[in-house]
């Protein structure tokens, strides 16, 4: 279920998801294993291309079909993201006042992959699962083994922000192209 009529739609995820992705990049260098940074500036730079594509793209076909075609389609995306923001500021900053700052990018992660649910049927696209269900599997698997969650053995522990960004980067990248190829086949 991918609707390949709203051209403008594919774009957008391709922009969106890009710049996520180049974001997610960025923040697992807060402290990743250093063999890693060059494959997370890779990673980066990537997913901001794609996002720049995409955002182009959709801009040029701003006038194309879109999932938000009523004023009740904007009220219901505006619902999610505004949960998901306040879900994401609340947790942080108890995650800080109980000095566990450390968890908070696995914590970001768990609720962003968690709000995309919604979004796969708001918008008619599978694609957005994958990062879903990546973004979830990330923010546990960090939550386990950052220093941060106070592991007793502290072995093959990493940052939450490095374990997050190594899956969640490649993971949007990867959508973010997808549907910029999608949108292009289409069009």
């Amino acid at each position: 279920m991918v609707d390949l009529e709203r051209t403008r739609d594919l774009f957008m995820v391709a922009a969106i998801f890009g710049t996520f992705g180049f974001a997610w990049a960025g923040w697992a260098q807060e402290a990743p294993p250093p063999r890693l940074r060059p494959l997370l500036g890779a990673l980066g730079a990537a997913s901001l291309l794609v996002g720049v594509a995409g955002g182009l793209l959709a801009w040029q076909g701003w006038d194309e079909p879109s999932s938000f075609s009523g004023a009740d389609d904007g009220v219901r995306f505006g619902i999610v993201v505004g949960i998901e923001v306040v879900l994401c500021l609340v947790g942080s900053a108890v995650l800080a006042a109980r000095r566990r700052a450390g968890l908070i990018a696995a914590w970001v992660s768990l609720v962003v992959g968690v709000h995309f649910v919604p979004l796969v049927f708001l918008f008619d696209n599978l694609t957005l699962l994958a990062p879903a269900a990546a973004m979830v599997v990330s923010a546990v698997v960090a939550w386990r083994r950052s220093p941060a969650a106070g592991s007793p053995d502290g072995g093959g522990a990493m940052a939450a922000s490095a374990v997050t960004g190594l899956v969640n980067a490649p993971v949007l990248l990867l959508t973010a192209a997808l549907n910029l190829v999608l949108g292009l086949t289409s069009s």
